[in-house]
């Protein structure tokens, strides 16, 4: 498993600051041991416990010494001994996986092989055996409502424009606490390496290698948003391998154990990837250019069902979060997001008050598409959700 995070760098201190600091380390320095041994002698406290407070103590005080952000790749050296019972896997002794405590939303669980790939492969030459990748940037709909293209596929009729004026009713709170989980119904939907207008039989459209799939876009999400100081848990459990069907009940069951060691989160993000075809041998891959690259264009898609048989009580909730992303992402990057999308299905939406699902790109996009349009996803979510911060 592997963390992401992006280098901070030290900002500049006053020499009387940087003077003072070693001084005021050797001091919790020294609380540390004082408090340690008034837990051991007089309160009876466990080894773990020790342990705990001993750690926290230690990060404040050689934190202090340390350049801004240093303290995070400190807690996480400090952090890879997972707990019991947390249900963390360890791919090898050396490396096992991170349990969610001090440091913030700084954390990934279940396995990551590497970091998303930044360059395609080399162009294969084509086989003959695939077909067709045709590039296009999709249209955003023809139904604009208050500069919020929306493509009502459900059975509800809904006032855009009154939800658009009501503020949702969720917070996020200044903490290290984890605000939002990032997930995987699909997990395996995997991404193109290249770009050359073919495809060919032998390029996987499902993948468990990280650096092309799903999981890739949504760590890029996730670092955004850790960027933005929002607690992140980034779960990339396989839900849709060796068996596709069910994958939406076994995720539900993931996000649920999740929110209920984590009470604190409040957003919920289901990341995917869509399949577009003209034909049987030619693919679409949506495409906009921002800022002169090319991004992979981006569905949100927002459950409006609230019926006997699949009850989704969170819908309205839901739905005002995702208008409010929805027009951002539409103003601030012109043509990177296809209109909203609103079905009856549930996609595990009833789970939460903001839970959303976000379709990025389609398996004819490269995986370097992808991430980018993740990066452009996780700074606008941020912008939106910070928007709501107490």
């Amino acid at each position: 498993m592997v963390i992401f995070m992006k280098e901070t760098k030290a900002t500049s201190k006053s020499k009387k600051e940087n003077h003072t600091r070693p001084g005021i380390a050797r001091l919790l320095m020294a609380a540390t041991a004082l408090a340690a041994a008034f837990a051991v002698t007089y309160i009876g406290m466990s080894n773990n416990n020790l342990l705990d407070i001993g750690k926290n103590l230690a990060l404040l005080s050689v934190g202090i010494m340390q350049p801004e952000g240093s303290i995070i790749a400190l807690s996480e050296k400090l952090e890879r001994i997972p707990s019991k019972g947390s249900g963390s896997r360890i791919i090898n002794p050396a490396t096992p996986a991170l349990s969610y405590s001090l440091g913030g939303g700084f954390h990934t669980s279940g396995i990551l092989n590497s970091s998303p790939a930044a360059r395609p492969d080399k162009i294969p030459k084509e086989a003959g055996n695939g077909g067709k990748v045709i590039e296009q940037q999709m249209a955003t709909g023809s139904t604009f409502i208050q500069g919020v293209a929306i493509k009502n596929a459900s059975s509800r009729t809904v006032d855009i424009a009154a939800e658009l004026k009501n503020t949702p009713r969720l917070t996020i709170n200044n903490t290290f606490d984890p605000q939002v989980l990032i997930y995987h119904t699909h997990t395996t939907e995997a991404y193109m390496t290249y770009y050359a207008g073919y495809y060919n039989a032998d390029d996987a459209e499902r993948t468990k290698d990280t650096t092309r799939s799903v999981v890739a876009v949504g760590e890029a999400i996730s670092e955004q948003l850790r960027a933005a100081g929002i607690g992140v848990i980034h779960n990339v459990t396989i839900h849709d391998s060796p068996q596709y069907s069910g994958a939406y009940d076994r995720s539900a069951e993931t996000v649920s154990k999740i929110l209920k060691q984590y009470p604190s989160i409040s957003v919920i993000i289901d990341v995917h990837r869509d399949a577009i075809r003209t034909s049987n041998t030619e693919k679409l891959k949506p495409t906009a250019m921002i800022d002169g690259r090319k991004a992979a264009q981006v569905m949100l898609i927002t459950s409006l069902g609230d019926t006997k048989v699949t009850p989704n009580p969170n819908w309205q909730e839901n739905l005002r979060v995702a208008l409010r992303l929805q027009r951002a992402l539409h103003t601030q990057y012109p043509g990177i997001a296809r209109p909203l999308y609103l079905v009856d299905s549930r996609y595990n939406q009833h789970l939460g008050k903001c839970a959303l699902l976000i379709e990025v790109g389609s398996e004819a996009n490269t995986v370097s598409e992808a991430v980018y349009s993740g990066e452009i996803v996780g700074k606008t979510l941020a912008q939106v959700l910070s928007s709501l911060k107490k």
